[in-house]
């Protein structure tokens, strides 16, 4: 071609794709396939009709790992009509799938990368290599790009930095473990305290309260009752009926029926011959044709039988309700097999049971209604309660017993109540003195350790399953007396549904245990969780999560209570990422969510951007702070674990844009991550929809 000529058309990779793929020639002209008989899929059985060291098709090398592998899901998976051939290797195992061009094969790899774990493959072209490595074979799955001198993505290679559009975070600091105290230590117990006194057993030691997430209302905890007008709420632990609108007298039916409503305050119940039991309190019209003593049924008759023969022998007996003789039967767990019920759960493996015994029951509701009526008129605490004490806490539907194992704030008591078992976080105003009498009612509800069941975090999962099984559900306990934990105080039972035969047990640890996904499909992204977003107002106190990015004024915070629940979450994440994942490498679209190691820790994550080189940007959803992680330390995120996000992005209020060194240096020593600071005020931003926070101190920080 002459030097005037017009060189811009002409592609010397086009030309040399064109002889070899299209024409099938090399680059001295040679024929390279015998265009005359071009080789089909109904000659591969035929060995003479098809060489494949012959044809240079570009091909798939594909593995047969399991009895699943075959020809005929290879067919369906590609397609029959981009296929020219697929050979069988027996000794290496091995399928060549040979493609009709270049298109087909690129088609085909583009659909092996929107399911990497169908097949252990790998590719190239026959002229290129005749022998299959067995050093290939055994790699792991989906290696992109032919079978050459390309370094694998599975080998950790250096950072390409250059290709990253999304800033990462320069400085790798450990990520922060933010640990509550214990709610009740031993020196609680210290000889004539009350705790000592009220909780012999020292069950109470051991307590842990899981349900912070529920005051920032992360979960949906009321729903509609099958009765009419009333609706079931989930506190603590505990599941309850409440009136669904509440029932309240207009004053203009009042006045009209004025009438009516006197006669009726004149009713009493001798009218209807109604008396109350001698044994439960309860109403009843059974009375004993000697005597005229009052009971309800064979229980109440035989738990008063000494005083029944008294009053049979006197022909008479005490007419008041005052002079009532309250029998309760005893306490403690119920003898093994015998059939129990929920009343409330503290943990994944603790829960409270009471007998379903009809005389337990109706000594229970008994203390229930007599702590309803005596503790209307409880004076209100004046000051914070000491530990072990036992109180009335009230709130808009009930009134029970409780017993304070915390009180370092006013503002965060924890008390047990006692006659269900769920532990809650009150406030001094909801509490009330409580007289000796109702202190010394018996307490029917025990607590027990589900018997191979781990203590895993609340999640929404567990949590809907536990307030169900609170509910109405009868269950039929099974323990040994030598499996007692003395560490805790608890026995360790099995719960056997007492219908259908289930294992309660079981149950759960299915529910708590994770299952990665094994099959490749479309992962979920961050708006799988729920979010608890930052309160706003003036003189917050937040624990700073990460301060990577505070160059460009941002750091990553949350509140006390939610770090706490942060720290909590890395349990269950490790237990996955170490036990159950066995997926050596995963890489997926951005977007999707992803469990990664960081500093040998698993944490939650977010594929931010894929450069290629191995190390896709890892967003933390937790801290804050973006890593480059390399794919062997990623794993797919298992859809068990929908822990809420309560981490947010603080913009700093007043920062300079141009930081010095030395300016940078001091703010990461005064907002240091794991650090507690008290921001002047946290600012929702509802157009950009992100906070800002003030702190007074930058002056001081940056002068």
């Amino acid at each position: 071609m002459a030097s005037g000529d017009d060189w811009s058309k002409w592609n010397a990779m086009a030309a040399e794709f064109y002889n070899k793929v299209v024409k099938g020639v090399n680059a001295d002209g040679q024929q390279l396939i015998d265009e005359a008989h071009v080789p089909s899929l109904s000659e591969k059985n035929d060995p003479k009709a098809f060489n494949s060291e012959k044809y240079p098709y570009p091909y798939l090398a594909i593995l047969k790992d399991s009895a699943l592998v075959n020809e005929r899901i290879i067919l369906l998976f590609f397609g029959e009509n981009l296929i020219y051939n697929v050979d069988y290797r027996k000794k290496s195992r091995v399928y060549n799938v040979y493609f009709k061009n270049i298109g087909c094969f690129e088609y085909a790899r583009s659909k092996l990368d929107s399911f990497p774990k169908l097949f252990n493959t790998f590719d190239g072209r026959m002229f290129q290599q005749k022998t299959i490595p067995s050093v290939a074979l055994t790699s792991t799955r989906a290696l992109p790009g032919p079978a050459s001198s390309m370094p694998s993505l599975l080998e950790r290679t250096g950072l390409d930095l250059k290709s990253r559009n999304y800033p990462i975070s320069k400085t790798q600091h450990k990520h922060p473990e933010i640990i509550r105290a214990p709610l009740v230590t031993k020196a609680d117990y210290a000889k004539g305290s009350l705790l000592a006194k009220n909780d012999v057993n020292r069950r109470y030691l051991n307590v842990k309260y899981e349900f912070a997430l529920e005051r920032y209302n992360a979960y949906v905890l009321e729903h509609q009752s099958k009765q009419e007008n009333l609706m079931v709420q989930y506190r603590s632990g505990r599941t309850f009926l409440v009136p669904k609108t509440p029932i309240l007298e207009d004053d203009a039916d009042t006045n009209n029926n004025a009438e009516i409503q006197k006669s009726k305050n004149n009713l009493k119940l001798s009218d209807w011959n109604i008396k109350t039991c001698i044994a439960c309190h309860r109403f009843t019209k059974t009375v004993c044709k000697i005597c005229a003593m009052p009971y309800c049924h064979a229980e109440c008759l035989k738990a008063v039988k000494e005083q029944h023969n008294e009053f049979c022998a006197a022909k008479s007996c005490p007419p008041s309700r005052e002079k009532a003789l309250p029998v309760y039967p005893n306490t403690g767990l119920p003898p093994s097999k015998e059939t129990v019920r929920i009343t409330a759960f503290e943990q994944t493996n603790v829960v409270y049971v009471i007998s379903t015994e009809r005389s337990v029951n109706i000594a229970h509701f008994s203390i229930l209604q007599e702590v309803m009526s005596k503790g209307r008129n409880a004076a209100k605490l004046e000051k914070v309660p000491a530990c072990g004490q036992i109180v009335i806490h009230k709130t808009e539907t009930q009134t029970v017993r409780a017993m304070v194992v915390n009180a370092e704030h006013p503002n965060e008591i924890f008390v047990v109540c006692i006659d269900f078992g769920n532990i809650e976080m009150v406030e001094l105003g909801n509490l009330y003195e409580c007289c000796d009498y109702l202190a010394g009612l018996k307490v029917y509800p025990v607590a027990v350790q589900l018997r191979g069941v781990p203590r895993r975090f609340m999640n929404p999962n567990v949590q809907d399953l536990l307030y169900e099984l609170s509910m109405d559900m009868i269950f039929k306990i099974k323990y040994s007396k030598r499996e007692f934990n003395f560490n805790k105080g608890l026995q360790i039972v099995q719960l056997i549904e007492n219908e259908f035969h289930r294992n309660l047990n079981r149950f759960i640890k299915t529910m708590l245990t994770p299952v990665e996904p094994s099959v490749p499909v479309k992962g979920n992204k961050e708006d799988y969780f729920p979010h608890i977003y930052l309160p706003t107002g003036r003189k917050l106190q937040l624990v700073v999560m990460d301060n990577s990015f505070l160059k460009y004024g941002l750091i990553y915070c949350t509140t006390v209570d939610l770090a706490y629940e942060v720290t909590k979450m890395q349990r269950d994440l490790q237990d996955y990422g170490d036990n159950i994942a066995k997926c050596d490498s995963f890489a997926t679209s951005q977007g999707e969510l992803c469990v990664a190691k960081y500093q040998g820790k698993w944490c939650r994550g977010v594929f931010q951007e894929l450069v290629g080189d191995g190390y896709p940007s890892i967003l933390f959803l937790d801290y804050g702070n973006i890593v480059p992680v390399h794919i062997q330390d990623i794993r797919p995120y298992p859809p068990e674990f929908r822990f809420p996000v309560v981490t947010s992005e603080l913009e700093l209020i007043g920062l300079p844009t141009n930081l010095s060194d030395k300016q940078l240096i001091r703010l990461e020593e005064y907002f240091g991550v794991g650090t507690f600071v008290e921001c002047d005020e946290v600012i929702l931003n509802n157009d950009a929809n992100n906070y800002s926070v003030r702190f007074d101190i930058l002056k001081s920080i940056l002068a």
